[in-house]
C-alpha cells in the first residue's frame, strides 16, 4: 500500500503537469484532492462537454448567501486535472478538506467572503530575520524565492518548477523545501490550520481500511509535511470532536481571469493566468506564438506592428533567455521584448498587453442544467430568450422602448437592479424625457452572491423583486425612503409592489410636515408622471398622489421660507427651482395657478429668506405675472438703503441665479442693478461685492463677456433684442425632420 503526496502550488500550469506525469507513472486506484467533502456530487459536471473553465464551486449557507466560499479552478489547475484524469479512467476521487458544514459554522463574521486555494502570490517582500508566520504559511513560494536571491517568486517558481523536470523529484524537492520550513518555524497554535489537516488525515485512513493500495493525495505544497508524518488517530479525532455545524448548499458559477489574479484584491492568487493558460495550451511555444498574440492586440487597438516587429521580439527574448542562462525565455523575456521592440520603451502600452493577454478577459461557462436555485434557472432563460450575452467585458447596449422586445430587457435590468444585482448600469434615464435607454453590461462573478441573496423573495426574478420591494416598503419610516422605491418600481413594471409602495407613500407624506421632503418626493413623481406612458404604466394612482403632495408643498411652502439662515435658503432656492421646472413640465393649468399663487405669498412675506424672495419674483417675471413696473417695484424695495446690504445682495443673487440672459437682453432688469450698485456707498460696495460673486461665478465664460462689454459701455449701451419676423412656413417645414432626429422624436 502506498501513499503518493503531490504537493502542488494552486493554478500552476507546471504543478498539473507534474500531477498528470505522476498520476500516468503511478497509476493509482484513489485520488484524493484538497477540496471541500460537499463538492463532490458536483464533480462529474467536469467532463461534461459544455463545461469550460474558469469556473468555481460556490458554496454557501441557504439562510444567510453572503457567508460564501469560492473555489475557483482553470483549465491549468492541478485539482481540476486530477479530477478530469480520474473520471475519465472511473477511478474514485474524493475532496479530503475540513467539511464547509463545520469551516462556516467556524466564521466569526457573517460577511466573509472567501476564494480558496488562499496560497497566492501578492506579497513580494518578506523579511528573512523577523518572519511574519501566517505571510510565510500563506506564501511560502515567496520566501523561498528570496531565499534564493530573486525578486521576483513568480519569476523563481516559473524557473524552478514550471520547466520539465521529472515529477517524483519536484514533488521530494517540494516536500523537502516545505519540511524544512515548518521544522524551522516557532511553535504558534493554529487551531484552524490543524483541524483542516486531521480531515486530510482522516480521509487517508479512510482510504487505507477500504484496500486502496495506490493512493494519490492532490495537496497544496504547505500541507505535506502535516500528511507525511501522520499522528496518532485518536489525537486527530480529539480535535475533530464536537464542531459546529450549518446547512451548506453547493453549485458551479463561471469565472473569470481577472477572479484569477491577485491584482483585482478578490483574486485566487495568480498573477498571469493568460499566459499560463497559454504555457499549457502551447507548452513548446518558442515565442513565436505568443508574441503573434501580443501583435494582434496591439492591431485591434490601432497600433501599427509588423511581421518584421515579431520577429525581432522573438529573437530578443531568446537571446535575453540564453544571457540568463535558462532553457527557454519566460514571461519576463517575452515583456522585456515586448517592451523595447515593440513598444519603443513606451510602458503605457505594456498595460494593455498585462490586461488584454497576460491576464486575460477569459469567462468560463456551465452546461445547461447544472443544479441551481429557481432563480437562477429563470434568469438564464430569460437571458436565451432576449438573445443576451453574459460577458465579463463591458458592452454597451442601446434599447428603443417602444419595441415590445426592447422595453422586456429594460423591464429585466430593472429588476435586477431593484435586486442589487447590478448587471447593467443605466446610462442615460426614460426619466429624461426619452424613448431610448442605454446600459453597460458587465457580468462579475460576485453577482451571483447577489441573486442567491434574494433567493428567498421568489422562485422568479420578478416575484423576487416584487416581493422586496414590498418588504422595503413596510420597512420605510420617512418619505425621502419610499420616493427612491417609486423610482425603481415603475421602471421595473412591479403593479403588484406599486400599489404597495404608493399606499405606503401616501400615508407617509400625509404625516410629513417637512416641505423640503414633499418636494422631493414630488420632482421624481412628475417625471414618472409626465414620460410613465413610454411603459404603459397606470398612472392613476400616481397622479393622485402627485396631486395630494404639491398641495402639501403650497399650502406649507411660505412659512418654510421664513426663519431660515443663508445656507439653507440656498437649498430650499435649488427645491423651488426644481418644482417650479416640474410644475411647468406638467402643463397643468390648475397647478400652474396653484403654483405661482403661492409664489406671490412667498414674494409678498417680509419674513421670508431674502434669496428665495428673489427667486421667486424672477419665477413671476418669467411667468408674466410680474410686468415691468411692478418687477421694478420689487427690485426697488429690494434694493433700498433701508434694508442691509446682505438682504439687498441675497435678494438679487437669488433673482439672478441662472439668468445671465435677462441680465444681457432686459434693459429694465440690467438698468435696475447697474443703478443699484452705482449709488453704492464705497464701503457698502466693498462688502456686497463678495456676495456678489456668488451670483456671477456660477455663469458661463461667454455670457460673463457679454455683461462686462455691456458694463464697459454704460447703461445707454443698446441691446440686440429679439424682434419677431414674419415666419417662412415653407423653410421652416424643410428644417422639421432635422429637429426630430436631433430630439429623438
Amino acid at each position: 500500500m502506498s501513499i503518493h503526496l503531490l504537493g502542488i502550488r494552486h493554478h500552476g500550469p507546471g504543478s498539473s503537469i507534474h500531477t498528470m506525469d505522476a498520476l500516468e507513472a503511478v497509476k493509482p486506484d484513489i485520488i484524493l484532492i484538497e477540496g471541500p467533502p460537499e463538492g463532490e456530487a458536483m464533480l462529474p459536471w467536469v467532463i461534461h462537454q459544455d463545461m469550460k473553465p474558469p469556473v468555481a464551486l460556490l458554496a454557501y449557507i441557504p439562510d444567510n448567501p453572503q457567508q460564501a466560499v469560492f473555489y475557483p479552478f482553470t483549465v491549468f489547475s492541478p485539482e481540476w486535472n486530477a479530477i478530469k484524469y480520474a473520471l475519465e479512467h472511473k477511478i474514485p476521487v474524493r475532496f479530503i478538506d475540513m467539511p464547509l458544514t463545520h469551516r462556516l459554522a467556524m466564521k466569526l463574521e457573517d460577511d466573509t467572503i472567501e476564494i480558496i486555494p488562499a496560497i497566492n502570490t501578492q506579497e513580494d517582500d518578506v523579511v528573512i530575520d523577523e518572519v511574519d508566520i501566517d505571510t510565510l504559511k500563506r506564501n511560502p513560494i515567496a520566501y523561498l524565492a528570496e531565499i534564493a536571491g530573486f525578486e521576483d517568486a513568480e519569476e523563481w517558481w516559473e524557473h524552478q518548477f514550471e520547466i520539465a523536470h521529472h515529477p517524483v523529484a519536484v514533488f521530494e524537492a517540494i516536500n523537502n523545501a516545505m519540511t524544512a520550513l515548518r521544522n524551522q518555524l516557532p511553535p504558534k497554535e493554529d487551531q484552524h490550520e490543524a483541524i483542516r489537516e486531521a480531515f486530510m488525515r482522516r480521509a487517508i485512513r479512510t482510504a487505507q481500511r477500504e484496500f486502496y493500495t495506490e493512493i494519490a493525495v492532490v495537496c497544496g505544497a504547505w500541507h505535506v509535511p502535516a500528511l507525511s508524518n501522520m499522528p496518532k488517530q485518536k489525537d486527530d479525532d480529539l480535535l475533530l470532536k464536537n464542531l459546529p455545524k450549518v446547512k451548506v448548499e453547493m453549485t458551479w458559477i463561471p469565472w473569470s481571469n481577472d477572479r484569477l489574479s491577485f491584482e483585482s484584491g478578490y483574486g485566487a492568487g495568480l498573477e498571469s493566468p493568460g499566459w499560463y493558460a497559454h504555457n499549457w495550451d502551447n507548452p513548446q511555444d518558442n515565442g513565436a506564438l505568443w508574441l503573434s498574440h501580443t501583435a494582434r492586440v496591439f492591431r485591434n487597438n490601432q497600433v501599427d506592428i509588423s511581421s518584421a516587429h515579431i520577429i525581432e521580439a522573438v529573437r530578443l527574448a531568446n537571446a535575453l533567455a540564453s544571457l540568463r542562462q535558462l532553457a527557454r525565455p519566460g514571461l519576463k523575456e517575452f515583456n522585456e521584448a515586448t517592451l523595447s521592440v515593440m513598444c519603443m520603451g513606451d510602458t503605457i502600452f505594456m498595460k494593455l498587453i498585462h490586461r488584454e493577454l497576460i491576464v486575460g478577459r477569459v469567462l468560463g461557462q456551465i452546461p445547461e442544467g447544472t443544479p441551481q436555485i429557481p432563480m437562477q434557472r429563470d434568469l438564464e432563460q430569460r437571458i436565451k430568450k432576449f438573445r443576451l450575452k453574459i460577458s465579463n467585458e463591458e458592452k454597451l447596449l442601446k434599447l428603443d422602448l417602444r419595441e415590445e422586445n426592447e422595453l422586456q430587457k429594460s423591464i429585466l435590468l430593472h429588476r435586477l437592479q431593484v435586486l442589487a444585482v447590478n448587471w447593467g448600469k443605466l446610462q442615460r434615464s426614460t426619466t429624461k424625457g426619452t424613448f431610448k435607454e442605454e446600459w453597460i453590461l458587465c457580468w462579475d462573478p460576485e453577482l451571483t452572491i447577489k441573486l442567491l441573496e434574494k433567493a428567498p423573495w421568489g422562485n422568479t426574478i420578478a416575484s423576487a423583486a416584487s416581493n422586496y420591494l414590498q418588504h422595503q416598503a413596510e420597512q420605510c419610516k420617512r418619505l425621502d425612503e419610499i420616493t427612491m422605491l417609486v423610482q425603481i418600481a415603475l421602471p421595473a413594471d412591479l403593479q403588484n409592489a406599486v400599489k404597495i409602495i404608493m399606499k405606503r407613500m401616501d400615508e407617509l407624506a400625509a404625516g410629513t410636515a417637512d416641505t423640503t421632503m414633499l418636494m422631493d418626493a414630488f420632482i421624481p413623481l412628475v417625471q414618472v408622471s409626465r414620460y410613465g406612458n413610454v411603459r404603459k404604466t397606470d398612472l392613476g394612482t400616481v397622479n393622485l398622489i402627485l396631486r395630494a403632495i404639491f398641495y402639501r408643498i403650497t399650502a406649507g411652502l411660505p412659512l418654510s421660507c421664513t426663519g431660515i439662515d443663508e445656507e439653507q435658503a440656498a437649498t430650499l432656492s435649488e427645491k423651488i427651482k426644481e418644482v417650479n421646472q416640474s410644475v411647468f413640465l406638467l402643463e397643468e393649468e390648475e397647478l400652474k395657478h396653484a403654483w405661482l399663487e403661492a409664489n406671490q405669498q412667498i414674494v409678498g412675506l417680509n419674513q421670508a429668506a431674502p434669496m428665495i424672495q428673489g427667486y421667486c419674483c424672477k419665477i413671476l417675471y418669467d411667468a408674466g405675472i410680474l410686468d415691468q413696473e411692478a418687477t421694478s417695484n420689487e427690485f426697488s424695495k429690494a434694493l433700498s438703503i433701508n434694508n442691509t446690504p446682505d438682504f439687498s445682495a441675497n435678494w438679487l443673487e437669488g433673482f439672478l441665479k441662472d439668468a445671465a440672459t435677462i441680465l444681457i437682453l432686459d434693459d429694465t432688469i440690467w438698468n435696475i442693478v447697474n443703478e443699484w450698485l452705482i449709488n453704492l456707498e464705497e464701503t457698502i460696495f466693498l462688502q456686497v461685492i463678495p456676495l456678489l460673486r456668488r451670483t456671477f461665478a456660477i455663469y458661463s465664460n461667454i455670457e460673463k463677456r457679454k455683461i462686462a462689454e455691456r458694463a464697459k459701455h454704460g447703461k445707454t449701451e443698446p441691446t440686440n433684442v429679439f424682434q419677431p419676423t414674419a415666419i417662412d412656413e415653407m423653410r421652416a417645414r424643410k428644417v422639421l425632420p432635422i429637429l426630430e432626429k436631433l430630439l429623438d422624436l
